[in-house]
């Protein structure tokens, strides 16, 4: 994740939207230290992002690219500096298709992985012995 700072004691504050079958992503980022906020769909996200500043959002695709776009295009409207990762299923034919469909139309500012790929970074993270950002009142 790029944007983490090495700050000690402040905690980064994520917002998940989409489906988090069983919470696996939530547990992986709360395991972090860090906030997790939950917005289980577009509406519900901005919504929340037009109340509360968030470090990153991590978008669990489940609909056609123009929606995930929209929700991206949205959040960022919101907050520019926010760091938007859209995690993407290889399982289904259909999840094939919007992956190549992102790969081949990169929306700016964002980074498209696999949930492996993302626990793979949280572990690399921690073999770098960074830990979380910080927004405010840190110095």
């Amino acid at each position: 994740m790029n944007a983490i700072a090495t700050k000690r004691h402040s905690v980064k504050k994520v917002m998940l939207i989409g489906a988090d079958h069983d919470q696996i992503v939530e547990k992986r980022l709360q395991a972090k230290g860090w906030e997790v906020v939950r917005g289980s769909n577009h509406e519900v996200a901005l919504d929340i992002a037009r109340h509360q500043l968030f470090d990153s959002a991590v978008l669990i695709s489940q609909g056609s690219l123009l929606n995930v776009t929209e929700t991206v295009l949205n959040l960022r409207d919101l907050n520019q500096s926010m760091e938007i990762i859209i995690l993407v299923e290889r399982r289904t034919k259909n999840s094939n298709r919007f992956l190549h469909q992102l790969l081949d139309h990169p929306i700016k500012g964002t980074n498209i992985m696999t949930r492996r790929q993302l626990q793979k970074q949280l572990r690399t993270l921690d073999a770098l012995g960074v830990e979380t950002s910080c927004r405010e009142n840190c110095r």
